[in-house]
């Protein structure tokens, strides 16, 4: 039997947290587990909550930020404490129903890295789910993955899966992905969901436009990290072709007579597209450059192996 740790970000969820606790116990008695409660800056008696249990149950860790930080930061603090050989994320806003854990352990047996949760009948509101929908095929179609469920809140994944892993701003929404750029298997299970019955949603307009700009890094990241020069470099091209192939069309429509270049700003469009060409193309060479300056710094690898034998 694995063990595992439960890391659950915690903001204003007072009255949840203590069913919360009990749920997740009745369903891991049998396994070796802890959990873990990351308070990103609750005003209410959330940590007090969390306090309470502690004394109770040594099992329980807890992470107090300063303030409010964020989900992608709470996650980022517990995966970094976790000790187990899976970890499980989970919202504190009891809307996942937690029994259903046994569905992601089955597929962690069967060789996945990391499980996804897939609500297929949501009990949010109408723009909740509209919002959640829409932003969903997005994902799919700039990150390329067939997740139906990106923001579910009940994830299990293989320890080793969360190293080096940076979350920051709305990066928790792309795990998924992420972990699918780097090798890793990735599949969902379709769960249930509950309304919430205390406190109030976290969600609000506020964090499309911060989600969809990650989603662009994600997008950029997994396609030209390690060659930046292809992306840039063909944009400069481009530009440099346009430019160069107007200008001669300019060059042979003037010395026929057909076309008066005093007073048009047609050659300078040409010589701008020309220049602009240019300057995308260095700054790709510049930026191939400096990933590679990273990756020597870093010590990192744009490469993630799975296993060596000897």
């Amino acid at each position: 039997m694995k063990s595992i740790s439960i890391v659950i970000p915690i903001l204003n969820e007072e009255k949840n947290i203590l069913p919360l606790y009990k749920e997740i116990v009745l369903v891991l008695k049998k396994m070796d587990y802890e959990i873990i409660f990351v308070n990103d800056g609750s005003n209410d008696n959330s940590l007090k909550e969390m306090l309470e249990i502690r004394k109770k149950d040594s099992k329980v860790k807890i992470i107090d930020f300063y303030k409010n930080f964020g989900q992608s930061a709470s996650m980022s603090a517990g995966f970094d404490l976790a000790s187990k050989e899976l970890v499980c994320y989970i919202d504190g806003d009891m809307q996942i129903n937690f029994n259903e854990l046994e569905l992601f352990l089955k597929k962690i047996e069967e060789g996945y890295d990391c499980v996804v949760g897939y609500r297929s009948k949501r009990k949010d509101n109408f723009s909740k789910n509209f919002l959640s929908f829409f932003a969903s095929k997005l994902r799919h179609y700039l990150l390329g993955t067939d997740l139906h469920d990106y923001g579910c809140p009940f994830k299990v994944f293989k320890k080793e899966c969360l190293k080096d892993l940076e979350l920051y701003g709305e990066m928790h929404r792309y795990i998924p992905p992420m972990l699918r750029w780097k090798g890793y298997s990735i599949t969902e299970v379709e769960i249930s969901h509950r309304t919430r019955k205390y406190g109030k949603t976290k969600y609000n307009w506020k964090r499309i436009p911060k989600g969809f700009l990650d989603m662009i890094i994600i997008w950029f990241w997994q396609k030209y990290a390690n060659r930046p020069l292809h992306i840039f470099g063909s944009i400069g091209l481009i530009s440099i072709g346009i430019g160069f192939l107007l200008g001669i069309i300019l060059i042979v429509l003037r010395l026929l007579g057909r076309v008066s270049l005093v007073n048009s700003s047609i050659p300078m469009f040409a010589g701008l597209m020309f220049v602009c060409g240019v300057i995308f193309f260095c700054f790709g060479l510049m930026a191939d450059m400096q990933m590679k300056t990273y990756y020597k710094v870093s010590e990192k690898k744009p490469f993630n192996i799975k296993k060596i034998w000897k």
